[in-house]
């Protein structure tokens, strides 16, 4: 699997529309993401100031195709 070749973490001044994930449940967990220019901005959807995650788009490609492919599975939390 290729790896990021940017990551960078911490709070995002920048104004974005941020969407929930398809696969949220009604328990409130949840992540969301929104596109800003070259990347992808994600964040747990509980705490709007809190720190955020940003990935290149081939990063975040990579990362939904692993697991799509069931090259990556959600283990217990």
């Amino acid at each position: 699997m290729v790896q990021p070749n940017t990551v960078r973490v911490g709070h995002k001044g920048a104004k974005a529309t941020w969407r929930k994930s398809s696969y949220s449940g009604s328990n409130g967990d949840c992540v969301e993401l929104a596109e800003l220019g070259n990347s992808v901005t994600l964040r747990d959807s509980k705490d709007y100031q809190g720190p955020v995650v940003s990935v290149g788009w081939r990063a975040m490609t990579t990362f939904v195709s692993a697991l799509k492919s069931g090259h990556m599975v959600a283990g217990p939390a």
